[in-house]
């Protein structure tokens, strides 16, 4: 049981650490990407200390992909939605969130149209299906 825990804490230390990269990529972290992290971090079950250590040291944590492929969508969607929350998608963000959609086992091409959608609706509330819509593209 104490491995499983383990094995959760560190997953999710290790996705708010990919969020805090994603965020500095622009080398702006704005207060709407540090509300964002924040919110998932407590979410998600982590204490201030964990984020506190988490913000310092983003590059100690790696993630594992989970083998479930909701979690790893959970994960996706994290990603495509800290990418969009300060107005703006910078092409080091979009190379991100490309490079951990395949890292979680996602095609290619339904990570781009992800992207895509998520740049389309930059500006403008998100259709609740957006994404979903894209996703049954490529579902068997």
């Amino acid at each position: 049981m104490f491995k499983d825990y383990k094995e959760i804490k560190d997953r999710n230390m290790a996705i708010i650490a990919m969020l805090v990269k994603m965020a500095e990529a622009d080398n702006d972290l704005d207060l709407a990407e540090q509300e964002f992290i924040l919110d998932v971090a407590y979410q998600i079950g982590l204490n201030g200390d964990e984020i506190e250590e988490i913000f310092t040291s983003p590059n100690k944590f790696v993630l594992k992909p989970p083998r479930n492929e909701e979690d790893r969508m959970t994960i996706l969607y994290y990603l495509l939605f800290m990418m969009r929350i300060d107005g703006k998608i910078m092409p080091k963000e979009e190379e991100m969130c490309y490079k951990a959609g395949l890292r979680l086992g996602f095609h290619h091409a339904l990570v781009t149209d992800l992207i895509k959608v998520m740049k389309k609706y930059l500006h403008r509330e998100l259709p609740e299906d957006a994404l979903l819509n894209e996703i049954k593209k490529y579902l068997n």
